[in-house]
């Protein structure tokens, strides 16, 4: 339908037009709705409407005839509504731009008021000039919670265990008085440096206290709850400790990394002085650079991933494993995280960034087999032709005058652009020699650095691949006589309680394998009907089953299971992250239900890696604490084992279930916690820890007092508070940790 050709359009009203039966969009809007349909301007007044009709749609006409006063315009409307829309998309004004804020600590939406969703500006709300002074009171109040609970967490672990930690500190009064000097001295200068260098001080946006407390603050706190309970033990972590927390600090405090290295070297001055003391070595002066190297590495690896204090905690980790590993438990530990973590990165970082820029190629922009290939001069020569050509041609134009041509730019080659010069035979060989570059690199340490290495320093001269299945299959008839036949002499259990022990650990992994595949199928037969949080949530629920009770039967067992398991998390990461055929596809098709927006920022997903390292927390800490040389554990377990798998696999899906669903009331700072689901983590960690604890010490009246249930319930608690409160680092790591330090501390 033609413009000259549609119907005239009267101004309706109540009597001559139903505004309900009108099909027209624009007559169909409510009169009490407002014509201004993002929000009232100032800045230009119309004279007001009739309550009961509006205006029509000024046509768009093409006539000049149609804008004289007294004709009757004409409009484009059509049956499908589609003209009217576009007209009147023409006459609403622009939306307003949205504002960037870059307050970390809150979301506001469009209309620029404090409230979340659609709601509007209230009666009451804060002005334009009182929400940066809310904002910044409601961070200054997050990070007063996170420090106030870190000091909470520094007085357990010192009064503690009996004052164990606290006699420690003071007959290493002098180690401690030189680690707190440079450490409370750089973060007092700072700003004073600041002054005298520019004249201003600024605080940071953020206020994020993380990297003073986490990678600097948590490891000393860990080391003195590992305090060896015989009198007269000297705590071997301490002093390891007290030079990583110094060598933690930010950068930006010290002015080079050179007075960091000389300031975290002041703690082992004191024990060269005394003679009563262990001397002062190489090994330790070295911890710095080692941090710092480790920590460079680590970065170029895993950032964006991490952050830069959970890089720093990773590399604490790290050397702690390196220099006191000592159990067969924690030595295999050791093996697979440097030899076949840090190592096998390492080596492969750049053929795997080759095959990442490989695989991101587009199939169309490789070369075409059979073109011809010329030198290099050759090459030069016809850039320089091509170069003079574009140069002087000029082209005539109307007026006879010459019109130079604009020389024409060679383009920066982008970044792999090499590899679109191949041709795709070739591209497909070379990304099958990175693939084989790599795998050979992983079997190549596996069987030629780990295999010895475990061999020599946990097994007594045993073969591991052959140690493994006698150590699981040994109560087995079969196995024996499968020994026999091709080993005569290996594989029997040779103690008195081996057999019961080896039938338990296959116990074990048949329970673990029904768990495994339970959950696997229920996530994959319902994941279209679940949210992405609910899903995440399942692998924290099969985390309980698997290793609260079942981990308490065999602690050494399950320390083993679980290093393997990162060790293997992390080989598949590996694949999956520099795209190996033929499993990089399937692993990512694989995890892509189940990963938020942390787990997309680097190259790492890192949601897995962490649920198994928060679950498996407490028994690393617990079995270090011990000085233990065999495979078998002689001290009964204790409820600081079940203290990551109640945090991650209890607390951190209750608080997510039940804050989504039923949180009300929020704590008003950035991530979406609520009450609700801090009560619920509370709630959660500490019914996980009374179900260990009752397997542990019965239920005997007299092991559970007022003070028990006190203690347990600010060990959950305190947990809550720090998972609502937590800031650049992952809550999945550090509430485990600090947990473990609380309930050690207080004796439960």
């Amino acid at each position: 339908m033609t413009v000259l050709e549609a119907e005239t359009l009267s101004v309706p009203t109540s009597t001559t037009l139903d505004i309900s039966r009108s099909t027209s969009p624009v007559a169909n809007r409510q009169p009490s709705r407002s014509p201004h349909p993002y929000r009232r301007r100032q800045e230009s007044k119309r004279p007001a409407l009739q309550h009961h009709s509006y205006p029509p749609t000024p046509a768009l006409l093409s006539s000049p005839e149609s804008s004289k006063p007294g004709t009757p315009q004409k409009s484009s409307y059509s049956e499908s509504g589609t003209e009217a829309d576009d007209e009147l998309t023409r006459r609403l004004p622009a939306p307003p731009a949205l504002r960037r804020i870059s307050s970390e600590d809150e979301v506001w939406n469009r209309d620029g008021s404090g409230l979340r969703g659609r709601g509007r500006q209230r009666n009451g709300a804060p002005s334009k000039a009182e929400r940066p002074k809310k904002r910044a009171g409601i961070a200054f109040i997050r990070r007063a919670i996170e420090v106030a609970l870190s000091l909470v967490l520094v007085v357990v672990a010192l009064l503690g265990q009996e004052n164990r930690a606290w006699r420690e500190m003071l007959l290493r009064k002098k180690e401690v008085i030189c680690w707190l000097i440079p450490y409370l001295g750089l973060v007092a200068a700072y700003p004073f440096r600041v002054l005298l260098r520019d004249g201003t001080v600024q605080l940071p946006r953020s206020l994020d206290p993380s990297p003073l407390l986490y990678p600097s603050l948590f490891p000393v706190l860990i080391a003195l709850s590992l305090t060896p309970v015989g009198a007269g033990i000297s705590n071997p972590f301490l002093l390891v400790n007290l030079v990583l927390s110094i060598s933690n600090l930010p950068p930006i405090l010290a002015s080079s990394w050179n007075l960091q290295w000389l300031l975290s070297l002041l703690p082992l001055l004191p024990s060269q002085w005394d003679q009563g003391q262990i001397p002062i070595n190489d090994t330790l002066s070295l911890i710095t650079p080692i941090n710092i190297t480790l920590t460079s590495a680590l970065t170029s690896i895993l950032h964006p991933s991490l952050t830069s204090s959970e890089l720093r905690l990773l590399s604490s980790a790290l050397i702690n494993l390196l220099f006191h590993a000592s159990s067969p438990q924690a030595v295999i530990l050791r093996a697979l995280v440097w030899g076949g973590g840090v190592a096998v990165f390492l080596l492969c970082e750049d053929v795997i960034s080759w095959n990442v820029m490989l695989a991101r190629v587009p199939i169309h922009r490789f070369r075409r087999a059979g073109y011809a290939i010329i030198g290099a001069s050759r090459l030069r020569r016809l850039a320089g032709l091509e170069k003079g050509i574009w140069s002087t041609y000029t082209q005539a134009s109307d007026s006879e005058a010459e019109i130079t041509t604009p020389i024409r730019r060679q383009a920066k080659p982008r970044k792999g652009s090499y590899f679109a010069t191949l041709t795709k035979e070739q591209a497909r060989v070379r990304r099958l020699g990175y693939t084989a570059c790599v795998y050979s690199i992983v079997l190549g340490s596996v069987f030629f650095a780990l295999r010895p290495y475990i061999r020599d320093h946990a097994l007594d001269g045993m073969d591991p691949f052959v140690w493994a299945p006698g150590y699981v299959f040994c109560g087995q008839s079969w196995y024996q006589r499968l020994v026999d036949r091709f080993s005569p002499g290996s594989g029997y259990c040779v103690t008195a309680g081996s057999t019961a022990a080896a039938n338990l650990r296959l116990g074990i992994v048949g329970f673990w394998a029904v768990i495994l595949t339970i959950g696997l199928t229920v996530v994959t037969t319902f994941a279209h009907k679940l949210e992405v949080d609910t899903r995440r949530k399942i692998f924290h629920g099969m985390v309980v089953p698997m290793f609260l009770i079942p981990g308490l039967l065999d602690p050494p067992f399950t320390h083993l299971c679980l290093s393997i398991a990162v060790a293997l998390f992390l080989l598949v990461d590996l694949i999956r992250a520099g795209q190996l055929p033929p499993a990089s596809q399937y692993i990512a098709r694989f995890l892509q239900p189940y990963v938020d927006g942390r787990d997309l920022k680097g190259p790492m997903v890192i949601s897995h890696v962490f649920l198994l390292v928060g679950a498996g927390m407490g028994w690393w800490l617990t079995l270090a604490s011990r000085c233990q040389s065999g495979w078998d554990w002689e001290e009964p377990a204790s409820l600081t084992f079940s203290t990551g798998v109640a945090c991650v696999g209890l607390g951190d899906a209750a608080a997510s279930l039940i804050g989504r669903r039923f949180g009300r009331h929020k704590w008003g700072w950035k991530g979406g916690k609520s009450v609700e689901g801090s009560l619920a983590f509370t709630v959660a960690v500490v019914s996980g820890l009374v179900v260990a604890r009752l397997w542990i010490v019965g239920t005997d009246m007299g092991d559970w007092g007022v003070m028990v249930w006190a203690k347990l319930l600010f060990a959950g608690a305190w947990g809550s508070m720090l998972e609502a409160t937590a800031t650049g680092v992952n809550d999945n790591v550090v509430v485990p940790v600090g947990v473990w330090v609380i309930v050690r501390g207080l004796g439960l």
